[in-house]
Parts: C-alpha cells; sequence; structure tokens
C-alpha cells in the first residue's frame, strides 16, 4: 500500500512534551549543556521506549501514517543521538550540536524558519519567568533568595517549559519525523535560558553558582 506522507508532522506537540517531560527535570550537577544534551537524548529514547507513545490521537484513518511517523522519527533520533555521543566531551556542545540538527530535522535548512522559532520560544519565556525576580530590601537575605529559586524550579519550571514549548510549537510547523526531537529540543533548551536567568540573578546577590 502507497502512502504519501505530508510535509508536516502529524503529532501533537502537548502530547510530545508530556510524555518527554511527564514530571520535573533532573537536579543538575556541573556542565548544564553536556548534561542537557544526554538529558535530551535519554528522554527522547524512553519516548521510543514506551509501550503506548502519544504522538497525536490515534484513528483508523491516520494509524499508518502514526506508525510511518514514529518510524522516520525514531531512525532520526537514533542518528543524532550517535552524533551528539561522538561529540562529547565539546564545549558549547547544545549551541553546536543542537541548534544545527534542529535546522536540519525540523526545517530541513530553512533558516528563516528557524531563526522565527528560536526568537518566539526565546520571547516566550522570557515572559513566563518575567515575574521571577531577586525582591530588593535589606530584610531580603541570601539564603532566601537560593532557596526561593530551588522552590520555583521544583514546583514550576517544568510546567512553565511545557507550556511555552507547546504554545510555539503550534505556530510553527514542524517537518514530518521531526516533531519529537524539537520538543525535546525546546525543553532542554528552555532550561538553559533559565539557568542563564538564574546565574544572573544570583550573581547580584553575591552568590556564585556551583553550575552555570
Amino acid at each position: 500500500m502507497l502512502l504519501e506522507k505530508p510535509q508536516h508532522s502529524i503529532f501533537l506537540p502537548d502530547l510530545v512534551l508530556s510524555d518527554l517531560l511527564p514530571d520535573h527535570f533532573p537536579a543538575w550537577k556541573q556542565d548544564t549543556e553536556l548534561e542537557s544534551v544526554r538529558w535530551l537524548c535519554k528522554a527522547t529514547r524512553q519516548f521510543f521506549a514506551l509501550r503506548k507513545r502519544r504522538g497525536c490521537i490515534v484513528n483508523s484513518e491516520n494509524q499508518l501514517l502514526h506508525q510511518n511517523e514514529l518510524g522516520d522519527s525514531k531512525k532520526a533520533n537514533e542518528w543524532v543521538c550517535g552524533v551528539l555521543k561522538s561529540a562529547e566531551p565539546r564545549p558549547r556542545l547544545f549551541v553546536d550540536l543542537c541548534v544545527p540538527l534542529l535546522h536540519s530535522l525540523a526545517f530541513r535548512g530553512d533558516a528563516d524558519a528557524l531563526d522565527r522559532f528560536l526568537r518566539c520560544l526565546i520571547d516566550e519565556f522570557d515572559k513566563a519567568v518575567a515575574h521571577v525576580e531577586v525582591p530588593s530590601g535589606l530584610w531580603v537575605r541570601k539564603s532566601d533568595v537560593v532557596r526561593g529559586l530551588q522552590l520555583y524550579e521544583q514546583v514550576h519550571l517544568a510546567r512553565n517549559v511545557r507550556c511555552t514549548s507547546i504554545r510555539v510549537l503550534a505556530r510553527h510547523p514542524i517537518l514530518f519525523g521531526g516533531m519529537v526531537y524539537a520538543c525535546a529540543f525546546a525543553l532542554a533548551f528552555l532550561r538553559l535560558r533559565w539557568m542563564e536567568k538564574r546565574t544572573r540573578m544570583l550573581l547580584t546577590i553575591g552568590v556564585i553558582p556551583e553550575f552555570r
């Protein structure tokens, strides 16, 4: 049976994202870029290992197409993980490799589409976390600020990252077979974006982060 594949993914970002990050991010250890790359590979492989993957709402009309996109996505993901593994350890691993891979898998070399996607991710996430700031006043203690940031990460960060990713991915068509990687990339990218903001806030109160 011949199957005509559409240009863009039939997967729904909200379903893929909830399977990739059902709970919270793992704790940082030291190298945030390297750990982000390793998390991306682990999360995507776990997605394909799930017995009930929820790429989209499957029915009799799209079942075969769903299976085909799963197959294409899995093959592409194994290639991605192989490329990333072979590049360890490398400075700026996430920026130097994960972004070009997104360019290829999700946008097929369309630099303008990639740029719009990344800018939208940044803008939407910055709005989502704009309220998270270091309080001012003589009564503010460094330990309270650190605990407050830790609490935000434990309770709110993953949800804000997922919600932002859903909004942005819904506005930017992703190529057939590229949605799983695009979703994992968005989650890891925004967590790194949060780390930049977190580091700046800690430095303003004279706290040197253990990892940046």
